[in-house]
């Protein structure tokens, strides 16, 4: 039997630390065209509040540089945008706007995404909301083929749920008929890690970062990083006895994100949403394991989901889709992409917008789940 090109491998860790070399962020924000309108005194203002770095930059929250400097928050966001730009160039990604935009694949989710100012492009951090056994980890596996099948680069699936399945991508390939040649390429490309811990998520993340520092091509292909999903990585972290221990691991997590963003890799991190009536879930006393198979039949309103992780975390990602069951959709049955479709569910699926750092939110589109993954 030949090798399995999924057999799931780890990113080797690098015993050292990393060496991520920053140029001076005075010198980086007068490069852009929004910096150059900041005076002397706004940017003293940035070092006597210890933002010294692109990344402490990056991670400051951006209301907070927006009464700092005393500048829109559109402003705020612009100044982001763009020294992004700038550390892709640095990085000798110097490619065309066209590959910048990658796209999801999915004609009808593009145009939502297109509408609201979000299309998938580099150094996006989205995240990918829905309630147990709704379709997320169908419309990941989706997103890491329409991926490696258009643009030909790696994605890497961080898999914290242990389960990802081999046979459901074969499958999807085999609908799409594809031939055998081309179908052993687009599952070379999609490098899955085995991560149960927001520890190993931290170590993969900061492999990752070094590997790109050390010019290492296989991390320099890696464009898109799909995780699956990050509230399964903590269900040993619940509880009110371990809440500083759960956001010291996520603020970890945070900064080791936004620092690959800024170097041009794009997010999405899928979350387990629970109802709101579910009052033990807000302050994430119950982060569950997420596992395939039938949510609860008795349905909630759009109104009444919340993702899970709490308040820190949801300002995290600049774009939070939730993926959901049609509000026409009566029957209490879900699918998760494992077997056939249930025959009361017709796959019609709900993408909203919850929130969004540049532009609407509460906006919407339909998907179908399909054998050939989501359309």
């Amino acid at each position: 039997m030949p090798p399995n090109p999924f057999s799931a491998q780890k990113i080797p860790t690098s015993p050292r630390p990393l060496n991520y070399i920053e140029m001076d962020l005075r010198k980086k924000i007068l490069q852009t065209s929004t910096g150059k309108q900041l005076s002397e005194y706004q940017l003293n203002l940035l070092t006597k509040n210890n933002i010294e770095t692109e990344l402490d930059f990056y991670n400051a929250k951006d209301q907070k540089l927006h009464k700092l400097l005393a500048i829109k928050l559109e402003s705020v966001l612009e100044l982001k945008k763009q020294l992004a730009q700038q550390a892709w160039v640095s990085d000798t990604f110097l490619e065309t706007v066209d590959e910048w935009d990658f796209g999801t694949g999915i004609e009808e989710l593009d145009n939502l995404l297109d509408s609201i100012a979000q299309p998938f492009r580099r150094g996006r951090v989205w995240e990918l909301c829905g309630q147990t056994g709704v379709g997320k980890t169908h419309l990941l596996y989706t997103l890491a083929l329409n991926f490696v099948w258009k643009h030909k680069r790696q994605v890497l699936f961080i898999d914290t749920k242990q389960d990802f399945s081999t046979e459901r991508i074969q499958d999807m390939l085999l609908e799409r008929k594809v031939d055998q040649e081309t179908s052993v390429k687009a599952m070379e490309r999609i490098q899955v890690v085995d991560v149960p811990t927001p520890e190993e998520l931290i170590d993969v993340l900061k492999a990752l970062d070094q590997q790109m520092t050390d010019d290492v091509q296989t991390a320099l292909q890696t464009k898109v990083v799909l995780v699956d999903s990050l509230a399964a990585c903590f269900v040993d972290h619940r509880g009110s006895d371990m809440r500083m221990m759960r956001n010291s691991l996520l603020t970890e997590v945070a900064c080791r994100v936004r620092k690959l963003a800024v170097r041009g890799v794009a997010f999405v991190i899928g979350n387990i949403s629970f109802s709101g009536q579910d009052a033990d879930c807000s302050d994430d006393d119950d982060i569950v394991m997420e596992e395939d198979g039938n949510s609860d039949s008795e349905q909630s309103t759009r109104q009444q989901i919340e993702p899970m992780l709490g308040a820190y975390w949801s300002s995290v990602c600049t774009l939070r889709l939730s993926l959901e069951l049609p509000e026409s959709t009566d029957c209490g049955d879900s699918y998760d992409g494992i077997g056939d479709i249930d025959s009361q569910d017709d796959g019609l699926r709900m993408v909203n917008v919850l929130t969004n750092s540049y532009g609407p939110v509460g906006d919407t589109c339909l998907l179908q789940i399909t054998d050939a993954g989501l359309v």
